[in-house]
C-alpha cells in the first residue's frame, strides 16, 4: 500500500493488539486529525461517509449493538502510526452525508491505573505524607507535585505512565538537517517564547510534634548540696522541720509531682531522765594524828532532757545552789573545846530552755510528664541557573510556596504493620535533623525543583517532519533538531499531530517540543568539616558537619542542618540530672546561720517573736513540661542546574 494510506477497523474492546486483520476499511475516511498533547490522551477525529445498509438506507452510528471501539492506522512508509480508541459523544453532522466521529485513547480503567501508579510514586522525597492533609493522600494528582513529570497515555496500549518534562524516558529522535529523513519542511517551522522562566522559588514549611516523655529526676543531692549549712544527707533550719517538706504526690511545678518524698529528724527529741553518783571514803590509820577515823564523800547527779542538735541555742531559765554544813564538838584543851565539820552537803538545781536547730534527713524524687508543643520552621530559596529573557536577574519572576504544614509528627501514620511514627521517638528535640527529617527537607526541594523545571521550558518550537518519521514520535521522547533558522535545539516532545484534509488530499505533520533554557552543569557534593572529631574515629553517622553539601540529585544539593533547637535544653533521650531540669536555682532565704546570728543574744521571750521575722524560705523552679518551643532554620541550597535545551545567548 502507498504511504499515506489510512486504515480504519471497528473492533471489540478486547482487540488490543494491532494485526494484519485490522488493515481494512470499515468506513470510508475522507479526512482525519490524530493529535496528542502532553498530559492528555491521544484523540482522533475522522470524517466518514454516513453508513448505509444493503438497501442503501442510512443507518445510525449509535444504534444498539454497534461497536464503539476502533483501530486506526496510517502507513507512513517504513512503519505504521497506530491509534486505538473508543467513540466518544454524539457524532456531529449525524444527518448529513459526511459525519464526524471523535475517538479518544483513554483507558477504560483509568482510575484503577492512576491509583496503582500513584501508589508506586508515593516515595520519599518526592512524596511526603507528613505534609499532606489526610483527606488528600488518596488523590493521585497530589503525587506529582514533587515530580517534574506529567501523566502519559499510550495511544495504542492505553497504559498510563509518567514522563519527565525535561528528559524523555524512551530515547531521542534526531533531525540533523543533513540526511534526507533528518530534514524538516521549510513551512511549519515556528519558535515562540513563554512569558519567561521562573527564576526563584521561596518555600516555607512548619513541622510540629508533641514532645512526650515521662520519668523521674532525683533532686535530693542537688538540694542538700546547695542548702547552706547542710550535712551529708540532711538540711537545717530553726523554723522548717520535717513536716514542712513536700509530701509524695505534691505538685512541684508545671508537669511535675513529688514521686517519692520523705523527711525525718536526725535526732530524737524524747525527754529522758538519767541519774549518776559516786562515793569517796578516806580512812585514817591509828598512828595518824586524827587517830583511827574515816571521811566519806557522796555525790549524786540527776538530769532530765534530750540530745540537742549541734547549733541549737540554749537559754538558762533558773539556777539554785543550797549548802548545808554541820559541826560536832571535838577535843577539849586548856583553851576550850574545839569543833569540826561533821557533814557537808550541797544541792545544785538548774533548768534551761532550748531553741532547737531542726536537723532532718530528706529525699525528693521528682516525677515528670512532658507534653510540650514543638515547632520547627524551615525556609529555603531555590534559584534556577537559567538564561534571562528580556529581564535582568533582579527582575526575574519568583514564586512563593507557603502554608506547608505537617501533621502531628508524634502521632502514628498508617494502619497495622505499616503504621509508623514520623519523628521516630516523641522525646526528640528536633525532627529535621533526623534522617526522616532530611527526607522532608528534600521534599521541599523537590516541590521547588518541579516548579522551576516546568517553567524552564521557555522556548517552544514547532516543525513539520516528513511523514516517514512520525511513527517514532511519542510524548516520552526528546527531539534534537538542527535547522539553520533556529540553530540547534534539544527539547521534550510536548505535542504532535497528523491531519489529512480530504479536499486537498495532503497529510500535514507537526511536532512541538519544549526546550529548557538552563545553563547546564551539575551540583557538586562536599563532605564538609566534622565538628566532633575525625570521621575515621566515629564515622559520618555520629557527626555533625559544617559546610557539608549533600546531593538531592545531579541538579541541586543542600546542607543538612544540625539540630539547634530553641528550647530549654532538656534532652529526654538521656538520663536527666537535677541540673538539667532546674530553671531557677535553689535559693534559701534566712538559712540557719542567719537565724542564729539574729537570735543568739536575745532573751528567749524576745527570740520567740523575732524568729518570725527570719523564717527560712527555700524556693527553686523546675523547667515546665508543657511549654511551647519554636525553632527557625534557613536551609542552604545550591543553585538549580537546568539543562540547556536552547541557547538564547548564543550569537
Amino acid at each position: 500500500m502507498p504511504a499515506g494510506m489510512p486504515y480504519f477497523a471497528w473492533i471489540d474492546p478486547d482487540e488490543t493488539t494491532f494485526g494484519a486483520e485490522h488493515m481494512r476499511w470499515d468506513e470510508d475516511v475522507f479526512s482525519f486529525t490524530l493529535a496528542q498533547d502532553e498530559g492528555d490522551p491521544a484523540s482522533l477525529t475522522i470524517v466518514v461517509r454516513r453508513p448505509r445498509n444493503t438497501a442503501g438506507d442510512p443507518i445510525g452510528l449509535l444504534g444498539p449493538g454497534r461497536k464503539i471501539w476502533a483501530w486506526f492506522a496510517l502507513d507512513c512508509g517504513p512503519d505504521l502510526i497506530r491509534f486505538r480508541g473508543r467513540l466518544v459523544g454524539v457524532p456531529t453532522s449525524i444527518f448529513e452525508e459526511l459525519v464526524t466521529l471523535e475517538f479518544v485513547a483513554r483507558p477504560i480503567d483509568l482510575t484503577a491505573q492512576k491509583n496503582a501508579l500513584a501508589d508506586s510514586l508515593r516515595v520519599l522525597p518526592y512524596y511526603d505524607e507528613v505534609v499532606i492533609d489526610p483527606s488528600r493522600r488518596t488523590d493521585p494528582e497530589v503525587v506529582l507535585e514533587g515530580y517534574s513529570a506529567i501523566w502519559h497515555y499510550d495511544r495504542e496500549t492505553h497504559v498510563l505512565t509518567v514522563s519527565d518534562e525535561i528528559t524523555g524516558e524512551d530515547g531521542l529522535v534526531e533531525f540533523d538537517g543533513a540526511s534526507e529523513d533528518g530534514k524538516v519542511l521549510y513551512d511549519g517551522l515556528a519558535l515562540s517564547l513563554t512569558s519567561g522562566p521562573l527564576t526563584q522559588v521561596d518555600v516555607s514549611a512548619t513541622y510540629t510534634w508533641t514532645q512526650s516523655a515521662t520519668g523521674n529526676v532525683d533532686l535530693t543531692k542537688y538540694l542538700i548540696r546547695n542548702w547552706p549549712g547542710s550535712g551529708p544527707n540532711y538540711i537545717t533550719s530553726f523554723t522548717l522541720d520535717a513536716n514542712s517538706w513536700p509530701k509524695t504526690g505534691a505538685t512541684l511545678g508545671d508537669g511535675w509531682v513529688a514521686a517519692d518524698a520523705a523527711a525525718s529528724s536526725k535526732y530524737d527529741y524524747k525527754m529522758e531522765t538519767s541519774t549518776s553518783g559516786s562515793t569517796l571514803t578516806v580512812k585514817f590509820p591509828d598512828t595518824s594524828w586524827f587517830g583511827p577515823s574515816s571521811w566519806t564523800t557522796t555525790a549524786t547527779t540527776t538530769g532530765t532532757g534530750f540530745v540537742q542538735p549541734p547549733g541549737s541555742i540554749t537559754y538558762p531559765d533558773s539556777y539554785t545552789d543550797t549548802i548545808d554544813v554541820k559541826t560536832s564538838p571535838g577535843e577539849t584543851t586548856d583553851v576550850g573545846t574545839s569543833t569540826y565539820t561533821s557533814s557537808y552537803s550541797r544541792n545544785t538545781t538548774g533548768t534551761a530552755s532550748v531553741l532547737t536547730l531542726n536537723t532532718f534527713v530528706v529525699t525528693l524524687l521528682a516525677g515528670y510528664s512532658a507534653n510540650r508543643q514543638c515547632t520547627e520552621r524551615v525556609s529555603l530559596t531555590l534559584v534556577a541557573d537559567v538564561q534571562h529573557v528580556l529581564t535582568t536577574p533582579e527582575d526575574g519572576e519568583a514564586l512563593k510556596i507557603a502554608d506547608i504544614n505537617s501533621v502531628n509528627l508524634s502521632q502514628m501514620i498508617g494502619d497495622g504493620a505499616a503504621a509508623y511514627l514520623p519523628i521516630g521517638d516523641a522525646r526528640r528535640r528536633s525532627y529535621i535533623a533526623t534522617e526522616r527529617g532530611n527526607n522532608s527537607l528534600e521534599h521541599l526541594i523537590a516541590l521547588a525543583r518541579a516548579q522551576l523545571m516546568h517553567r524552564a521550558r521557555v522556548v517552544q518550537i514547532a516543525f513539520a517532519p516528513k511523514l516517514s518519521r512520525m511513527p517514532e514520535i511519542t510524548l516520552r521522547k526528546n527531539v534534537f533538531l538542527v535547522e539553520p533558522r533556529v540553530g540547534e535545539a534539544l527539547g521534550k516532545i510536548i505535542g504532535y499531530s497528523l491531519a489529512l484534509d480530504g479536499s486537498a488530499g495532503r497529510i500535514g505533520c507537526e511536532v512541538r517540543i519544549g526546550c529548557s533554557i538552563g545553563r547546564g552543569g551539575s551540583a557538586v557534593a562536599s563532605g564538609g568539616a566534622p565538628t566532633y572529631c575525625t570521621i575515621d574515629y566515629t564515622g559520618a553517622d555520629y557527626q555533625q558537619f559544617t559546610e557539608r553539601t549533600v546531593l538531592f540529585d545531579s541538579s541541586v544539593g543542600y546542607q543538612p542542618p544540625s539540630a539547634n533547637p530553641n528550647d530549654d535544653g532538656i534532652d529526654f533521650l538521656s538520663v536527666l540530672r537535677a541540673e538539667d531540669v532546674i530553671e531557677t536555682p535553689l535559693n534559701v532565704e534566712n538559712p540557719a546561720s542567719v537565724q542564729s546570728t539574729h537570735l543568739a543574744h536575745l532573751p528567749l521571750a524576745v527570740a520567740r517573736e523575732e524568729i518570725k521575722k527570719v523564717q527560712t524560705r527555700a524556693t527553686f523552679k523546675l523547667k515546665s513540661m508543657t511549654r511551647e518551643f519554636t525553632s527557625e532554620y534557613d536551609l542552604q541550597v545550591t543553585d538549580l542546574n537546568i539543562p540547556t535545551g536552547y541557547d538564547l545567548e548564543a550569537a
